[in-house]
């Protein structure tokens, strides 16, 4: 979809009361998600908009006006159209310094998934790495291997993602923790064999670390190029309890997959706009039988 439609879409929807577009239909579950929150958006991000904590804050607070906040399991396995249930995806330090202590303050359940490799500052996200190379420092003179150095160097100084400690306290503190793969690859561009080992290996992770009593996995990115089969596999295997992937308001083919609605987008949209956006263009989708993704 182009920014043109998008937009006018997003700004059609924005005329009409939440209820009048949401309607009595039956919906998928609500799963709005995020990354971070901090008053000052991190040199190693330029994908997204990160919000500020009363940011954050005011966008919880009418979420919490329109909605109820339940856990994942419930969210999923007796869904409502007045329910939801956030989650934050990569591991990093402020979802334990700052997000979850605004989460418990409100009394909010959420889940944070996590990658292995990231976690205790051991690998630098290469989508980090990028947006480094462009802002911050300075390759020019530098060899491959003196790079990597930069890096390391820029991981131990500035510690972007949760240690190993942190991620099971917010265990203790009753948030779910799931896996978001070893080290964030784009799944369309590696073999599913590769795709099956990245979400049996992240699990295996989060198993032996945060012991969590539902088994779930968010697909790194998006899951386009995740076929049936792979679905088929994972169930069969019992690998999961439930997998996400990030296409919006829309139901899914695969087994106990469900799609996440990602709030901090570039278009720097409110929580009212991507919710009013949400549902007014599975209004328009469902003119065409259009909201399902097939595999």
């Amino acid at each position: 979809m182009n920014t043109a439609v998008r937009n006018l879409i997003a700004f059609t929807g924005s005329l009409f009361p939440l209820r009048v577009i949401r309607g009595k239909k039956t919906y998928p579950p609500f799963l709005p998600f995020y990354h971070t929150v901090n008053d000052k958006k991190p040199e190693y991000i330029d994908q997204y908009v990160v919000r500020t904590e009363k940011t954050f804050e005011r966008e919880l607070d009418y979420l919490l006006r329109h909605y109820r906040a339940v856990d994942l399991k419930t969210c999923i396995e007796k869904p409502s159209n007045r329910q939801f249930h956030l989650s934050f995806d990569d591991g990093l330090r402020e979802c334990s310094s700052v997000i979850a202590p605004i989460l418990i303050r409100k009394g909010i359940p959420a889940t944070f998934f996590v990658c292995p490799e990231f976690v205790d500052n051991r690998q630098l996200f290469h989508r980090f790495k990028e947006s480094l190379q462009k802002r911050v420092i300075d390759f020019s003179t530098s060899t491959e291997g003196d790079s990597e150095t930069l890096f390391a160097d820029y991981l131990r100084k500035q510690r972007p993602f949760m240690s190993t400690e942190e991620i099971q306290n917010l265990g203790a503190r009753g948030f779910l923790i799931g896996a978001h793969s070893l080290d964030h690859p784009g799944f369309a561009e590696i073999s599913e064999e590769e795709q099956y080992r990245q979400v049996k290996e992240s699990m295996d992770w989060v198993n032996r670390v945060a012991a969590p009593s539902f088994r779930v996995f968010s697909f790194p990115f998006t899951d386009v190029g995740v076929q049936a089969s792979l679905f088929e596999k994972l169930n069969k295997d019992r690998i999961t309890d439930a997998t996400f992937g990030t296409a919006g308001l829309k139901h899914d083919a695969a087994h106990r997959h469900f799609q996440r609605i990602p709030m901090e987008r570039k278009q720097n949209w409110g929580a009212r706009k991507v919710v009013h956006f949400e549902y007014f263009y599975y209004f328009v989708r469902s003119l065409a039988g259009k909201n399902t993704v097939t595999r």
